[in-house]
């Protein structure tokens, strides 16, 4: 299919799809083998491939689509069996053969009409590997699985391997589904041209293994240099997000958000004492740079954490701890439950899918946590999530319209999560009969999926749609 490309000098609005794209390689998951296709992805009843017995098909047509791909990879699959290949080590044979045997050197994926990317314009960070013992392990691990794996082809010398190991795995996109569940791995080449920022102004979403990049913001003119989505989620603390983005990625992110003092001041925030004011308040309690120093304070050497920052140190913990904007004073037992509350929902968070642990995470956070704490907020995510699972819909209803402003304060407006919170709580909603509250719900998911996905994506036409129509059908 002939990519469409927007006019670099049209306006851009918010919605505006500004690049489509087919992966160059993918993998799906592992964990989705027997209940996806490994073509078109869509779950559902699918065949094994009936040489390698590995690979699902949902029919003869994706079995087809697939074979060009698929025929050297089956061969080699049927030596291996009953051993599991990796998946990663799959994505990285698919590379090499891809580059060996077919076009991959020469393949050129276009983001305008006159530029392009290949497979050698992506990054390897070369030297931030050889550097990182844990990716050093791991590419160890998967030149050895590579080894038995490829017999018939010959693999790359060692650096050539690493560069091609870093090039997968700093330009990898994550599949996700409807529910934006992780279902896979790809690499899209022009697509990873657009860098990252914690104050995106685009989103990437898919229907399949097609990526979708779309604007969320109204923009002048199409400016790949200033276009930005998200690596990573940015539920998290600004301390968080820029571990995370150096350790996977090597760079840190300086943008709006990650410079912003509310941001930093809300993360790990205590709720005010006083039940008419509705600040936050920063009390220490774990050695966590991001609550006293700015983010390119953060950091030493351009790459090494400052190990000797500690909070507990630098803002003694005793009554002179007060609420910025009322006053009130916090004593050492306010102090003492706050820090205890803060490590017990740690301790939790690592494991929380049951109801009652999530329940009695939420008992001793109230009156504790600001709401807008971010460890507050992702017990309110999974205690949501279970209680979907267990069907207890008015408590999940509750804790939904709690979640909203989380979700509006870490992914900002136009956001595909913030819009399935949306649907998700509309159609439970609907469920319960609760008819007006339910299209409210689900027109606030309407505008913002119809600006992240489109409104020909399934999730917005087969999905939503129907319950929209259903809701007004019946409320009026």
């Amino acid at each position: 299919m002939k990519n469409k490309f927007r006019n670099s000098e049209s306006t851009i609005k918010a919605g505006d799809i500004i690049l489509t794209e087919q992966p160059f390689v993918y993998v799906l998951s592992s964990k989705e083998k027997g209940i996806r296709c490994d073509n078109c992805l869509e779950r559902g009843k699918v065949l094994k491939c009936s040489g390698c017995q590995f690979v699902h098909y949902c029919g003869r047509s994706c079995q087809k689509d697939a074979w060009v791909d698929h025929k050297w990879e089956c061969a080699n699959l049927k030596k291996v069996a009953p051993k599991v290949i990796p998946d990663a080590a799959r994505m990285l044979a698919k590379i090499i053969n891809k580059l060996c045997r077919g076009d991959g050197y020469s393949y050129r994926a276009f983001y305008s009409a006159t530029s392009f990317r290949m497979w050698k314009d992506l990054m390897s960070h070369y030297p931030d590997l050889k550097a990182d013992a844990k990716r050093m392990e791991h590419f160890t691990s998967l030149y050895e699985v590579l080894f038995e794996f490829l017999k018939d082809l010959s693999l790359p010398n060692n650096v050539e391997l690493m560069g091609l190991y870093g090039r997968m795995i700093i330009n990898s996109f994550t599949l996700l589904d409807n529910d934006m569940n992780s279902i896979g791995t790809a690499i899209y080449l022009a697509s990873s041209i657009v860098d990252h920022s914690c104050n995106p102004n685009a989103v990437a979403t898919f229907d399949g293994k097609t990526i979708n990049i779309r604007a969320i913001t109204d923009m002048p003119y199409l400016d790949w240099n200033q276009i930005r989505i998200s690596y990573i989620d940015l539920m998290k603390t600004p301390y968080e997000r820029q571990t995370e983005l150096l350790e996977n990625y090597y760079f840190l992110c300086q943008c709006d958000r990650c410079m912003d003092e509310t941001q930093l001041k809300m993360v790990h925030g205590a709720k005010c004492l006083n039940s008419e004011c509705n600040n936050s308040v920063t009390i220490p309690w774990k050695a966590d740079c991001s609550l006293v120093r700015r983010p390119e304070e953060r950091f030493e050497n351009g790459h090494e954490f400052n190990a000797r920052c500690n909070i507990v140190d630098a803002l003694p913990r005793d009554d002179s701890i007060r609420c910025g904007e009322c006053g009130t004073k916090f004593t050492d037992k306010h102090i003492e439950i706050f820090v205890k509350t803060m490590e017990f929902t740690e301790l939790h968070l690592q494991n929380m899918k049951d109801v009652d642990v999530c329940k009695y995470c939420l008992e001793r956070q109230e009156g504790v946590l600001h709401p807008l704490n971010v460890m507050h907020a992702q017990t309110l995510d999974h205690a949501f999530d279970a209680l979907i699972m267990v069907q207890l819909w008015e408590k999940a209803c509750e804790y939904a319209e709690r979640l909203i402003p989380c979700f509006r304060f870490y992914y900002g407006e136009r956001h595909p999560l913030l819009g399935l919170l949306y649907l998700k709580y509309g159609k439970i909603l609907l469920y319960k009969r609760n008819l007006q509250k339910a299209l409210l719900q689900l027109k606030c998911a309407e505008k913002i999926i119809k600006i992240t996905h489109g409104d020909k994506h399934p999730l917005y036409r087969e999905y939503l749609l129907p319950l929209l129509g259903q809701a007004m059908i019946e409320s009026s």
